[in-house]
């Protein structure tokens, strides 16, 4: 019998962690957002439909991504505090400039490129069936879709630990940290897939209500989401999966 906690229990936490923190932490999201779309739209060369505009904006894209794992680093650095009852700060979003940030930019690189290589062919078809109009291409288009998010999603499962273990495990190194992550997620990762499922409702309802709420509702699965590494990293450790 499992001994983990339950996703209603996981939310739990979160809630109780978050209380009188809302402030911080979604100001800290909003700032992640902002940086995003500002270094977006000033990395863009142009919206030209030329090939090797496309190329250029994709390439750029690709690195400008890579670079973000840093913020990524540093968010879980945040949540981390939030769960372990530490102090905590928007600030915080920034600790993987300071820290580990060669690690946080190779896992954050295995995100990137793997999203890129997935949605390719997908992207070739859809313009084959821009330019043809042929059905056979849009029935293509959909099933390389459907493959690659199906491959996006596990990829994200299978290592969605690896910032947080960055944290906890500074010394190990980055192919270290994403098996570590993919050991610890064996069996796992449908619970974890439960849990963010979970809040597609919310999400939902803060689409309907102007999209203000959905501010909440991002910390919220966040911090869940925390706390569901904590509650696998406390499980694993009994059992030395972590090792």
């Amino acid at each position: 019998m499992s001994n983990y906690k339950t996703a209603a229990q996981l939310k739990g936490i979160a809630k109780e962690k978050s209380l009188g923190r809302y402030g911080t932490l979604i100001g800290a999201n909003l700032l992640i957002l902002a940086i995003q779309l500002l270094v977006g739209a000033v990395t863009t060369v142009s919206s030209g439909g030329s090939i090797i505009i496309i190329v250029i904006n994709s390439i750029i894209s690709i690195i400008v991504n890579i670079l973000l794992g840093l913020l990524m680093s540093g968010k879980a650095y945040l949540y981390m505090n939030l769960l372990y009852s530490q102090n905590v700060a928007t600030s915080d979003i920034f600790y993987g400039l300071r820290q580990n940030s060669q690690k946080a930019v190779a896992i954050q690189a295995v995100f990137v490129l793997v999203d890129f290589v997935v949605s390719l062919p997908a992207q070739i078809f859809l313009v084959m069936y821009m330019r043809s109009q042929a059905p056979e291409h849009m029935m293509l288009t959909l099933l390389t879709w459907t493959l690659g998010l199906f491959v996006d999603i596990m990829v994200s499962l299978i290592y969605s630990q690896s910032f947080f273990l960055l944290h906890d495990f500074p010394d190990r190194s980055a192919k270290e940290l994403l098996a570590t992550s993919r050991r610890l997620m064996r069996g796992n990762k449908f619970r974890l897939f439960y849990l963010n499922v979970s809040f597609i409702p919310l999400y939902i309802f803060g689409a309907i209500a102007l999209f203000v709420p959905i501010l909440w509702v991002s910390v919220y699965r966040y911090a869940s989401t925390c706390a569901f590494y904590q509650d696998l990293i406390a499980g694993a450790g009994q059992s030395g999966d972590t090792e």
